[in-house]
């Protein structure tokens, strides 16, 4: 195959491997994974650097129609795994003879048509007379997922170097660590099985959580990914989730975790192997579809030994395997982890938006554990654009918390938070009276060590009193990209001259 053709082609290969899946949608046919036709495909090409003898071009397009045909028909009788070969047996040969130099013009024409065949192959079988026998009964859409690909167990490999080096770390450099980790996932881990078993999950998925977060529920990555299981703010949309100003679903272990077994089902329907669904986890689905593309790779393996991979994907799995390993034994490495409980609690529904400091008061408790309750909560009152929200509250709380609560008037007093950036010859007393609070409610919200250490461009979070008034006279809100960029550029130039010092000192 000429390389040149492959990629203006692999567009065309991908949409034929989604396209059963997108007729399951539209109830017609079943889905199947990809990773099978990828295999067969790769199995048509020619190896690389070995010379093949030019077939007869009729007898390959002839070919091609058999197996386009063989294909139809298998789908059509629901056999979906062997109709995917075909399909994919009768586009390896067309695109592998599209970029032969004796290939003629009324062959090119007759090869280009017969790969928009099996490009669209769903949509003439719905065209022709046969296009009744497409139509799939609710009853035998039912029976057709069992042509899912069957889950196998996640293989460990004990003796890959690399899974041994982890464990050696984790186990002689980092036992306090992880033995914290370990007790953390007491938290989670009926949650987290029972999830995993309901949707057909290997259990050993339960410490793929050790490895993205180390079961810290408020994990926040330096790229953005968040929670127990580490969602882009993207993939966790896509699979359901919130993230807005007001709450963030990510860092809900039980919304996550439901969410994680959806992707993982989904990357292993795709992939059809572990280690690739768990290399996607961590990669993502198109980076690394495309490292097996340059790479010309279909196991994770290959990918590693072939240098295919960033480098934190080639030591993502063999990390996770040491993680599992672990866990599954703590004691057979030295560590003794004391599993903490679930918290308990009650909920309450609330048909409006409610300042969490008020409700920490209804409850007898702190806005801290309202907020550990409640981890998906970003503002200081609950959603106002979810009139049914369900507040979580300590156990045996519930009657109270609704009694004080009807004594409540204003369950959300003003904005409560604004930003404040600060001026030059601003100090805290001056804020404070300018938005009628106090010091020490600037200190406390801000977190600040010591009322001088404020400087102008600094933005404040401030709690402005009942007789608060915004004017246009207030400064923006935002602190804006030339002071951060200020920022950077002095640190950068206290890190030189601090490095220049000890340079001097070095020397003799």
């Amino acid at each position: 195959m000429n390389p040149k053709t492959f990629p203006r082609l692999l567009p065309l290969f991908i949409l034929l491997c989604a396209a059963p899946a997108a007729a399951l949608t539209q109830g017609q046919l079943p889905a199947v994974s990809s990773f099978t036709a990828a295999a067969a495909f790769a199995s048509t090409a020619a190896p690389v650097g070995l010379a093949q003898p030019a077939p007869d071009l009729d007898e390959e397009l002839k070919m091609a129609d058999q197996d386009y045909e063989a294909g139809l028909q298998d789908f059509k009788s629901t056999q979906v795994a062997q109709g995917r070969v075909e399909m994919a047996r009768a586009f390896g040969i067309v695109v592998s003879n599209l970029g032969d130099p004796d290939l003629g013009d009324s062959l090119r024409s007759d090869f280009g048509a017969m790969l928009y065949k099996i490009h669209n192959w769903d949509e003439l079988g719905q065209a022709g007379d046969a296009a009744p026998d497409l139509d799939v009964s609710p009853e035998a859409l039912v029976i057709s997922t069992a042509t899912a690909v069957k889950m196998q167990p996640i293989p460990l490999d004990p003796s890959n170097p690399i899974v041994q080096r982890f464990i050696q770390i984790y186990t002689q450099r980092r036992p306090r660590s992880v033995e914290e980790a370990l007790s953390r996932s007491g938290l989670y881990r009926d949650m987290i099985l029972k999830a995993l078993k309901k949707k057909g999950l290997p259990p050993q998925l339960l410490y793929l959580v050790m490895t993205e977060s180390e079961f810290k529920y408020d994990a926040l990555s330096r790229s953005g990914a968040a929670g127990l299981w580490q969602f882009m703010p993207g993939t966790a949309r896509k699979y359901g989730m919130k993230v807005t100003y007001w709450d963030d679903e990510r860092y809900l272990p039980e919304k996550e975790t439901q969410a994680a077994v959806n992707y993982l089902y989904d990357l292993y329907q795709w992939f059809g192997d572990w280690d690739l669904a768990l290399a996607a986890y961590n990669r993502g689905a198109g980076g690394l579809g495309q490292d097996m593309l340059a790479s010309r790779s279909l196991s994770f393996s290959t990918l590693s030994h072939r240098d295919a991979l960033p480098m934190q994907t080639h030591f993502y799995v063999p990390k996770f395997e040491a993680c599992v390993l672990i866990g599954e034994n703590p004691a057979k490495y030295g560590l003794h982890p004391h599993y903490e409980t679930p918290m308990a609690y009650d909920t309450v529904a609330l048909p409006r938006a409610l300042d969490l400091d008020i409700a920490a008061r209804c409850a007898g408790t702190t806005v801290a554990v309202i907020r550990r309750l409640n981890p998906e909560l970003r503002a200081w009152c609950t959603p106002t654009d979810d009139p049914n929200f369900i507040l979580r509250i300590p156990w045996g709380t519930k009657e109270s918390f609704l009694t004080a609560l009807a004594k409540v008037k204003d369950w959300n007093p003003g904005p409560t938070l604004i930003r404040y950036r600060v001026r030059r010859g601003d100090f805290l007393g001056r804020i404070a009276r300018l938005n009628h609070t106090t010091v020490r409610s600037i200190i406390e919200t801000n977190k600040i060590r010591h009322p001088r250490l404020i400087r102008p461009g600094m933005v404040l979070l401030i709690r402005p009193g009942r007789g608060y008034r915004p004017s246009e006279d207030d400064p923006p809100a935002r602190r804006t990209r030339r002071t951060h960029s200020r920022r950077l550029r002095r640190r950068r130039l206290a890190r030189r001259r601090l490095q220049r010092r000890r340079t001097t000192r070095a020397d003799p």
